[in-house]
């Protein structure tokens, strides 16, 4: 099993959610206002840093994780210059 962690920053977090719909994700979460910091700059949501990110995660089996792994992987080589995505695949020893 495999936790996918999918950060994204961007006006439309809606496009994640039809992602992982559209390729049948059986069950995710979506955790809104994200701030942080890291080598896409930092997001605040202030003036000074402006933005916010959103925060998707789904526990999936290991063929289902590569495969939407990669889904994602070409989604954000094309995404738009104002977009960013960022995919982290942990490993899971338990989930119930």
């Amino acid at each position: 099993m495999k936790l996918l962690m999918i950060l994204y920053s961007g006006s439309t977090p809606d496009r994640i959610s039809a992602l992982l719909d559209q390729h049948e994700v059986p069950g995710w979460t979506q955790l809104a206002h994200a701030r942080g910091a890291g080598t896409s700059g930092r997001r605040d949501a202030s003036r000074a840093w402006p933005g916010e990110s959103t925060v998707f995660v789904t526990v999936l089996p290991d063929e289902r994780a590569q495969e939407i792994g990669a889904v994602f992987r070409a989604w954000s080589a094309n995404a738009a210059p104002a977009e960013r995505l960022h995919l982290a695949v942990l490993p899971v020893e338990r989930f119930c």
